[in-house]
């Protein structure tokens, strides 16, 4: 049990330096090297209180992370989308220098079959620039879309954005403008991890909005969820 242990939780740290050095580092990443570390230590410490103290902890820790982990993912899904709303809020992720990311891509992926069942809603790219991106990521998503062929004129352009927060407050502030006061439905499309805290997020910003969520690759899977889970907490306890 000792050696696979060990063996088990070095090979999570090294893929959880492997998606950092190729993807950009985020407390996922961190959360999952965390989680091999304390499985290659698990057996390998002196026994003592202080230690035995540290298992319990850990124990406890990554119990609950894995059973908030089991409550995102149920509630992952796609909800009540007609395909005949007014809006498309695409929620921005991250960029890797110029080229968008995995989830990024998914989430794009399911903002274009959209806008092939429904090329009357007008769709807005939200995500501002992070420290790792050579680009906001509202441009790095308008590029791919317009590639792809859809018409700039049925793109709006949110580059601000920080945080899911923040991608709801501007772009409800650009629809607001672009519809004049009148009212509209709309449809936010992220990645399935986020489709829980991105819809409460949308109600907490007044937005008429149902959610679609969009797959995401095995390699991005585990941190995603990791980081999701103190994302979440931060919504319940903040409510942002």
């Amino acid at each position: 049990m000792r050696m696979v242990s060990t063996l088990l939780g070095i090979l999570i740290m090294a893929f959880a330096i492997v998606v950092s050095i190729t993807a950009n580092f985020d407390i996922g990443n961190l959360m999952v090297f965390g989680l091999g570390l304390a499985l290659a230590l698990f057996f390998n410490v002196p026994k003592n209180k202080f230690t035995r103290a540290l298992k319990i902890l850990a124990v406890t820790g990554y119990g609950i992370v894995f059973i908030m982990i089991g409550f995102i993912y149920i509630s992952g899904s796609s909800r009540n989308v007609t395909y005949q709303e007014d809006a498309v809020i695409v929620l921005g992720c991250s960029v890797i220098g110029d080229r968008i990311s995995s989830p990024l891509k998914y989430r794009l992926d399911t903002a274009y079959g959209y806008y092939e069942k429904n090329p009357n809603a007008i769709i807005v790219v939200s995500g501002g620039q992070g420290p790792q991106e050579n680009l906001p990521e509202g441009v790095a998503m308008y590029n791919y879309l317009t590639e792809r062929g859809v018409p700039s004129d049925s793109i709006l352009i949110e580059d601000k954005a920080t945080s899911t927060n923040e991608n709801y407050k501007y772009s409800k502030e650009i629809l607001d403008d672009y519809f004049e006061g009148r009212s509209y439905s709309c449809v936010y499309v992220t990645n399935r991890f986020h489709c829980y805290r991105a819809g409460r997020l949308a109600e907490i910003n007044g937005l008429n909005c149902v959610g679609l969520g969009a797959p995401i690759g095995p390699s991005s899977a585990v941190t995603s969820y990791m980081r999701e889970v103190l994302a979440v907490f931060q919504l319940w306890i903040f409510n942002r």
